[in-house]
């Protein structure tokens, strides 16, 4: 039985993230591509979506939850108390936007499906590259190992993917989902001081939510 790989050895892999989201997006195309003669299209949306949340184990709705819940936090006296109201609330939004934006899509769909993750994990990189001080301990590791070659090489394999299948409306898509990415962790930062995996995987799921969206609407 083989050890856990580290959190140094995770960043140094960071090169393959994209190659896991396309992985998933693999799974999620061909499952829409065979379910589609036998299901009606908004059902069959919502079984894609659900495969989606069953194959991540939902760790990045749980995320979602985590890090909204957070920000909704007010002290009460000498507590803080997080706002669980908030993150029901983002999670009902995450989900329902990716059904509405996959209802919206016919025969572009399939491709969508595909892309879909693989956007949200190449901005996975963006998310950590040259924030390691503002992680704590297992994300900061994880963060370290990110340099900007290991960036540079898989942002030149997304722009280069996404303009071939998409031409300039791929390279949009790119542009605002990375600059969705900064704004996100940015705001994270400022409202928790320090940034932990709840919020890596938050990050995760809002950019796969958006870049469905980008893909339904541009």
């Amino acid at each position: 039985m083989g050890s856990k790989p580290t959190p140094e050895m995770v960043g140094k892999s960071a090169v393959y993230f994209p190659l896991v989201g396309l992985s998933l997006g693999l799974l999620l195309g061909l499952s829409n591509y065979m379910l589609a003669p036998y299901l009606d299209p908004e059902i069959l949306n919502l079984v894609v979506i659900a495969l989606l949340i069953s194959v991540t184990g939902a760790q990045h709705l749980d995320g979602v939850k985590k890090a909204f819940d957070a920000l909704g936090a007010k002290t009460a006296g000498d507590d803080w108390r997080t706002n669980e109201a908030l993150g029901i609330a983002t999670i009902v939004l995450v989900v329902l936007g990716k059904n509405a934006a996959a209802n919206s899509m016919d025969e572009i769909l399939t491709l969508s499906l595909l892309l879909m993750p693989v956007l949200a994990r190449w901005a996975l990189i963006i998310f950590l590259y040259g924030y390691d001080p503002r992680f704590d301990e297992i994300p900061r590791r994880i963060a370290k190992q990110v340099n900007f070659w290991r960036l540079l090489a898989t942002t030149a394999a997304i722009l280069a993917l996404t303009m071939y299948l998409l031409g300039r409306k791929g390279l949009w898509i790119a542009f605002f989902v990375s600059i969705f990415t900064l704004f996100f962790r940015g705001m994270l930062y400022r409202r928790h001081g320090v940034l932990s995996h709840v919020d890596v995987r938050a990050s995760v799921e809002l950019t796969e939510t958006l870049s469905l969206i980008l893909l339904a609407s541009l």
